[in-house]
């Protein structure tokens, strides 16, 4: 038994930390969590790197992951603690419900997927799922997953952002935000050239054969019209 921020910490107690870029989301998910028998909070933070000094320090058994941070993304996040942590339990928690971006937290090291739209209960069971060697995905979550299995054209999967590496996606996912090829560079710390080439790759593999059309159809997938 120990005390830690004047509560009396069994060993049966589940230490989280949680990374996301909004404080209010760090705040309120914290005391939620807090406030739950059998969980405690033992840090937070709102980016990668400050998040892996931190993971280190606390040694949590779950990690919970926005996937829009800045600087280094949510999901090389997840493979930097998967790589380090292999025992650390670790759920995204994201406004995305597209499959590419559950698909590919998945596939990082994830091993549940929850909305911030989800209610708080949703987030503590699947704490306890994936502290069971579990996977868990949200009800709308696995909906999405079955609707694309049944209705996925063959033109559609041929045109899939899922070819796409987890750089190329990252890019592509900030051209549809309106970012051009110098801030993309500056956002992601590459050389507008490197930007440049992974444009040329990501229209290949799309079969995309001009800018604007490139542009087009990334503005189109992340305003939701094109899923992948």
């Amino acid at each position: 038994m120990r005390f830690l921020y004047g509560k009396i910490m069994e060993n049966d107690i589940v230490e989280v930390f949680i990374v996301d870029d909004h404080p209010v989301v760090r705040r309120g998910l914290g005391q939620y969590i807090d406030s739950r028998e059998g969980f405690h909070v033992c840090g937070d933070a709102a980016d990668a790197n400050t998040a892996i000094v931190e993971i280190n320090r606390h040694a949590p058994q779950v990690v919970i992951v926005d996937i829009n941070l800045k600087g280094i993304n949510g999901i090389d996040l997840i493979k930097a603690i998967r790589n380090r942590h292999r025992s650390i339990h670790i759920l995204v928690l994201s406004m995305h419900d597209e499959n590419e971006y559950v698909e590919r937290a998945m596939r990082a090291g994830a091993r549940g997927y929850v909305l911030k739209s989800d209610s708080e209960d949703v987030i503590i069971d699947a704490i306890n799922h994936i502290m069971n060697n579990k996977i868990f995905l949200s009800s709308g979550i696995r909906d999405n997953m079955l609707e694309s299995i049944i209705w996925h054209s063959t033109e559609e999967k041929e045109k899939s952002v899922a070819l796409l590496t987890d750089r190329e996606f990252e890019i592509f996912e900030l051209i549809g935000k309106g970012l051009n090829t110098r801030e993309i560079a500056v956002a992601l710390s590459l050389s507008t050239s490197t930007v440049g080439t992974y444009r040329e790759r990501i229209k290949s593999k799309l079969d995309i054969h001009s800018p604007n059309e490139l542009i087009r159809y990334a503005v189109q997938w992340v305003l939701g019209e094109k899923k992948a």
